[in-house]
């Protein structure tokens, strides 16, 4: 190709898609507001401060240690990223099931097909929203969060014993940032294969698309549990929607991030298969009318 995909059609696509479904911005943004609300709620409340670690160990006794306070602030920055995550993993999921079913439930299809975009870029606009621009919405979404919440953390507990949690450590900081950065490209493409296939049945379902989503695998893991006395399948999707979690870091650092499934063969063969899906569902699309 001679030209970017990140050309002004395919952007406009992008806006499209964020101006229609709003609540990929509002979703996560919301949940962003109601943190740094209930942090400041909280920052209000008055009262001693007595956490106890380790058994009979209070939080001032560990806070004494450099390194302590820098796992803690890292555990507080990288840690306010995980509601807004999964908000926004909850409002990615639907997106994807209903953007190309909607289009052609409507029969708004045949405006968009009128157009000079071609199928291939409508659906990879769709795909960059989920992969792309909603993740780093919500990456930019919790370092304003944890700005905000770190300095009501350290005006509450300025002049009290657990003082050192006000400290502010700008490498910890930039390194909790940039692992953040790291996993999320991660996840992008450990979860590419659900993506793809969220768009083919959004792509392919005349109703319900939920439950086209959804019941192949049920019907699958039930035949097969009860033929053979396995769970393979179903061991599959739980792997699928939790194993990158497994690998996930919050508070860590460049230096021991953990991107061990960046060598993994599985996360390989799901991109492969992630690519096929994505690629069935623009052919899909080439090929659908006001049907």
């Amino acid at each position: 190709m001679s030209r970017s995909i990140l050309d002004r059609p395919f952007m406009v696509l992008v806006r499209r898609e964020l101006w229609e479904h709003r609540s990929l911005i509002w979703a996560p943004l919301g949940m962003a507001l109601a943190i740094i609300v209930l942090s400041l709620v909280s920052g209000m409340m008055h009262g001693g401060i007595d956490i106890r670690i380790d058994g009979d160990q209070p939080l001032p006794t560990i806070l004494r240690e450099a390194e302590q306070q820098r796992g803690l602030f890292g555990l507080l920055i990288g840690g306010l990223m995980l509601p807004q995550m999964l908000v926004g993993s909850v409002v990615v999921f639907f997106y994807l099931l209903d953007c190309l079913f909607t289009e052609r439930r409507d029969r708004s299809i045949l405006f968009w097909k009128s157009l000079p975009v071609s199928d291939a870029k409508t659906v990879l606009s769709k795909l960059f929203v989920a992969l792309v621009a909603m993740p780093l919405w919500i990456w930019v979404l919790s370092l304003v969060v944890g700005l905000v919440v770190f300095g009501v953390v350290a005006a509450k507990v300025a002049g009290t014993p657990a003082a050192a949690l006000g400290t502010w450590h700008g490498g910890a900081w930039l390194a909790v940032q940039g692992t953040l950065l790291g996993e999320i490209l991660v996840a992008v493409l450990w979860y590419l294969p659900m993506v793809g296939w969220l768009l083919l049945v959004s792509s392919l379902a005349q109703r319900a698309p939920l439950v086209w989503a959804t019941l192949p695998f049920l019907v699958v893991s039930i035949a097969e549990r009860t033929a053979l006395g396995t769970q393979h399948v179903a061991g599959l999707l739980e792997r699928r929607f939790e194993g990158w979690a497994d690998h996930f870091s919050f508070g860590g650092s460049l230096s021991n991030a953990q991107f061990k499934l960046l060598t993994s063969a599985e996360l390989w063969l799901g991109v492969l298969v992630g690519a096929a899906l994505v690629y069935a569902a623009i052919r899909v699309r080439r090929r659908s009318d006001d049907s």
